[in-house]
């Protein structure tokens, strides 16, 4: 009786699929002289949002924009798992990227 017992537990552990599934991923771009940030959650889910202010007059409201933006992130589970920036010139930087990952 143990054995069949086992038997159909492995059994139906075998015919069940496999609960792992691959991570979300966000990935978060910031568009320094567009103004804009684009917001991809995968094919078709991409959004662009304007910054509230001209990127060179007023930082604050722009940070404070991303802050709120991350927060939601945070909130639906998601953690930073990486960043990168890429520029057109030796100093100035045109595009902050933030990948963010919900396991």
């Amino acid at each position: 009786m143990r054995g069949f017992l086992l038997s159909a537990v492995f059994a139906v552990m075998l015919s069940l699929p496999a609960f792992a599934t691959p991570p979300s991923v966000v990935l978060v771009q910031f568009h320094y002289f567009e103004r804009t940030i684009t917001v991809t959650r995968g094919a078709g889910k991409t959004e662009t949002i304007p910054t509230l202010s001209p990127a060179s007059k007023n930082n604050v409201a722009n940070a404070e924009q991303l802050q709120a933006l991350f927060a939601k992130l945070y909130e639906e589970g998601y953690a930073l798992q990486a960043t990168a920036a890429s520029g057109a010139g030796n100093t100035s930087v045109e595009v902050v990227s933030y990948v963010f990952v919900k396991p």
